[in-house]
């Protein structure tokens, strides 16, 4: 039993969209447009909906409504649709889990908010295309999905050992499986064609020092999970920042004093943005 295998039995139990598979094709080949990739995506309306209220968020501050995909190609870009492509399919894809194992509406809380911090405290860096943090973001925990679908009995004995805290349960993992979610989860974004920060971000972002590759996407991703996890156990500003590893704010440049005062603007983005991407695809646009 190991990661790539965890990988394999996913296959049987749940498979991407084929509109996932159409994108990845398409872009990897030498020459394509943001229209090719924009009337891929419109084949799927579930998708299609929740990309342009995605596009119409505060989470991109577009002051003209967005009304087309191929104008959120235009403002997204390529690249980041097809980003945006592979987390919204992830959500639908994995919908199976039992809920004595996980709550998936949290499950979705704490990875959307994860995202919406990631991308703010990016631009608050500098950060080069700051807007991929979301999906990093956002996908960092998947790995854990995987577990839970493949491994439920053991899943559940993690669960009872740990108690629901996050922040042992990597270590936890580790010594009754022998691998972790975040190596399932880079094992997963491999499988899926993302680029290798996304590999570093969903294996390394509980411990940022032990990656030297992509340092500052893991570093950001850490950072916003620690506050997303303080979020969502009502911890204070203060507790959560105590749980980030100094080497993460060694590698953002931000520290207390700068992301304390972020926090609660950040929260608000995160619950508009989350209101978005986890209302039923049908519901109209505010």
């Amino acid at each position: 039993m190991d990661p790539k295998s965890l990988i394999k039995d996913i296959d049987h139990l749940v498979s991407l969209p084929d509109i996932c598979i159409k994108v990845n094709q398409i872009m990897g080949a030498a020459n394509y447009s943001a229209t090719q990739v924009a009337d891929i995506i419109i084949q799927d309306t579930d998708i299609s909906a929740r990309l342009l209220r995605l596009a119409n968020s505060a989470l991109y501050g577009q002051q003209a409504r967005v009304e087309t995909l191929s104008r959120a190609v235009a403002i997204l870009g390529a690249d980041e649709l097809r980003n945006l492509v592979m987390a919204t399919s992830a959500m639908r894809t994995f919908t199976n889990i039992p809920d004595e194992l996980v709550n998936m509406t949290d499950y979705w809380r704490h990875s959307v908010t994860t995202g919406v911090m990631s991308q703010i405290l990016a631009k608050r860096c500098n950060t080069l295309h700051s807007e991929r943090l979301f999906v990093m973001g956002m996908l960092h925990d998947v790995g854990r999905l995987v577990i839970y679908l493949t491994l439920p009995e053991k899943a559940t004995e993690i669960l009872q050992i740990t108690g629901g805290d996050n922040w042992v349960l990597p270590e936890t993992e580790a010594q009754l499986l022998g691998f972790t979610n975040m190596d399932v989860g880079a094992e997963l974004m491999r499988s899926w064609g993302l680029p290798d920060s996304f590999v570093a971000v969903t294996g390394h972002h509980h411990h940022p020092d032990q990656t030297t590759e992509h340092k500052l996407e893991v570093s950001l991703v850490h950072i916003a999970k620690a506050i997303a996890n303080g979020e969502m156990v009502g911890l204070s500003v203060d507790e959560m920042l105590w749980a980030i590893a100094p080497s993460a704010w060694d590698a953002t440049g931000l520290n207390t004093e700068i992301v304390a005062p972020m926090v609660d603007e950040m929260l608000l983005k995160s619950n508009e943005v989350m209101s978005l991407v986890l209302a039923p695809a049908k519901q109209k646009q505010a």
